[in-house]
């Protein structure tokens, strides 16, 4: 018994073994490529991409176009599972954050990490050194409270 011959049973290239891993690498690319590439963009539109960063830059005209071409307020990205609402209120624009619950944002939806966005923004608040930013986390933050309150 040869050398090749063993390594060839052992790591299955003989020739069940070759048609084997043949037929899962002819399946796995195609099924990855769905999962990777077809999945989160059938998930998650362009509208929703422009919603997202018209939050995180605080563009009221923006988030007002984006939601009419089509974005959904509560879409939750594909990385994190957080929505526009989470961008706005961590970059601290607390006039945004209130649009977004006036639209219909949910407020209590949790991101992968499970934390809804006001223990994302006391957190962001509890870390902030920069006065002007922890003032609008803190704004951000009472704009959340004032909306839980009303429950």
């Amino acid at each position: 018994m040869s050398v090749s011959s063993v390594l060839s049973a052992l790591l299955g290239l003989n020739r069940a073994g070759r048609i084997l891993y043949t037929s899962l690498f002819v399946l796995a690319v195609p099924a990855m490529l769905v999962w990777f590439v077809l999945m989160p963009r059938l998930q998650f539109s362009e509208a929703d991409e422009r919603l997202f960063r018209a939050a995180r830059h605080g563009d009221l005209a923006g988030v007002a176009q984006s939601l009419a071409a089509g974005g959904r307020i509560n879409a939750a990205a594909p990385i994190d599972g957080k929505t526009a609402i989470f961008r706005a209120a961590v970059f601290g624009h607390a006039e945004l954050v209130r649009d977004l619950l006036k639209k219909g944002a949910d407020p209590g939806v949790r991101g992968t990490d499970g934390k809804t966005v006001l223990e994302v923004v006391v957190a962001a608040r509890s870390k902030e050194r920069d006065a002007a930013r922890a003032r609008a986390l803190d704004a951000v933050a009472d704009a959340l409270r004032a909306t839980e309150s009303r429950r």
